[in-house]
């Protein structure tokens, strides 16, 4: 395990200083409150480079493009961000056809995050959202370019074929879900909130069956409140912050370990990686208000989750959702 735990290391360390990137240029140019956004996408770009290497890729930038152009203008208004990311989920559901789905779940993230906390990067509405936009895709592809360092193949060599009702269902689970997280996160316009439950809805229904995802929420929500008691808990130690920081890079560490370690549960790996990404996210002043909207963002969103997933269970689990699906070699 040394050696691949050395490799999964390098990558850890290598994505961070890849998201951090961009996210410095846009703080340097003069652009803060775009920072959050440019680290998302950065993310996206990562995470997309690491699993398709390119395949996809501009669709991934246009969808981006259009999305926070489209989200600069409607976050003011609950039904057009709801409308917005309701195309979102049905976009993201719809390329799963063609293994898209899986290594681009960032993608309905990035529309959530301008909806919660618009940048003003631009003097006008127009300037402003094309900017947003502008460093939504320049953010990805700068980050996507520095993944092509250590990544030279995709992580994703097949493509699971599913049968279309299951794709459409998937579509349907995320673009309901995902809507009703638009018009909460643009009356509440909290980026924490806003962020936390589209990411949530994303990772839970990374799969398109119905008996993955459940298992998944449930583990998720279980090692996200652990996680979440843990933090709350290093927060309250009053450690000093070099070392309140450097405990997050520990938690983060033995996520990543939980992560290529055989046997080892969900939900474990997510009781370490909660404090990890809560401590380093925030001064430790800011830790119990961040915990705490983070938490009930997390658990409305995978309750929300469990409750689609049951009702399409139990319409349509008897009516070919369960049919095996064919892996397709790139």
């Amino acid at each position: 395990m040394v050696r691949p735990a050395l490799k999964a290391n390098i990558m850890f360390f290598s994505s961070i200083v890849f998201m951090l990137v961009p996210t410095i240029l846009v703080v340097f140019v003069g652009w803060p409150t775009a920072a959050s956004l440019a680290m998302l996408a950065a993310m996206g770009g990562l995470f997309s480079m690491i699993g398709y290497h390119g395949r996809g890729m501009l669709l991934l930038i246009i969808a981006t493009g259009v999305t926070t152009f489209a989200a600069s203008f409607v976050s003011e208004n609950p039904w057009a961000s709801a409308a917005l990311m309701l195309l979102c989920g049905a976009g993201l559901g719809a390329v799963n056809k063609w293994g898209l789905s899986l290594w681009n779940f960032m993608f309905p993230v990035f529309a959530a995050a301008v909806i919660a906390q618009p940048p003003k990067v631009a003097s006008g509405a127009l300037p402003n959202a094309l900017l947003t936009s502008g460093i939504a895709m320049g953010s990805l592809i700068l980050a996507a370019l520095l993944t092509m360092i250590l990544v030279k193949e995709p992580r994703q060599k097949e493509t699971t074929v599913y049968p279309t009702k299951v794709n459409v269902m998937y579509a349907v689970n995320l673009g309901v879900l995902l809507a009703v997280s638009g018009y909460f996160t643009s009356i509440y316009r909290h980026e924490q909130i806003g962020v936390w439950l589209t990411l949530t809805i994303v990772i839970i229904l990374i799969y398109p069956y119905a008996g993955q995802s459940t298992s998944r929420a449930i583990q998720r929500a279980a090692g996200t409140i652990l996680g979440f008691l843990i933090a709350i808990g290093v927060g309250a130690s009053g450690l000093p912050d070099f070392l309140f920081y450097a405990t997050a890079f520990v938690f983060l560490e033995i996520a990543l370990l939980m992560r290529i370690a055989p046997g080892k549960k969900y939900w474990e790996y997510v009781m370490f990686l909660t404090p990890g990404v809560v401590l380093i996210s925030g001064k430790p002043s800011e830790l119990t208000a961040v915990s705490h909207d983070r938490l009930y963002a997390t658990i409305i969103a995978a309750v929300a989750c469990l409750i689609v997933l049951a009702i399409e269970r139990g319409l349509f689990w008897r009516g070919g959702l369960n049919k095996k699906p064919e892996v397709v070699a790139h």
